[in-house]
């Protein structure tokens, strides 16, 4: 069976349950599309939330990073969408702001 991101439709390696660890899934770095090398935030996750889930998991071995899922409005299409940050029109989050961030 075969898993795909479905923000960039980037094969998934799905890594089954241990004893130390639930199920999960990541992306195989030689399946990459173009556009999941450019702009899928799995492939290319925000610095600063890298770091912050590094400074956590001092303190919380298993802690995750959370995916921030809201209202977004994308500049570059007009497009206004719930879920992640990531305009499946325009193939990327770069251009979406939350909407009160966007009325500034």
């Amino acid at each position: 069976m075969s898993y795909t991101c479905h923000l960039c439709g980037s094969v998934l390696q799905y890594h089954p349950e241990y004893i130390t660890e639930r199920p999960w899934f990541e992306p195989r770095h030689d399946t990459l599309t173009e556009n999941g090398r450019q702009h899928c935030p799995y492939v290319n996750p925000v610095e600063k939330e890298v770091r912050r889930i590094l400074k956590l998991r001092r303190y919380v071995a298993d802690a995750q990073p959370v995916i921030l899922r809201t209202d977004w409005h994308c500049s570059g299409c007009g497009n206004n969408y719930h879920g992640e940050r990531y305009c499946v029109a325009c193939g990327t989050g770069d251009l979406s702001h939350m909407p009160e961030e966007a009325s500034r």
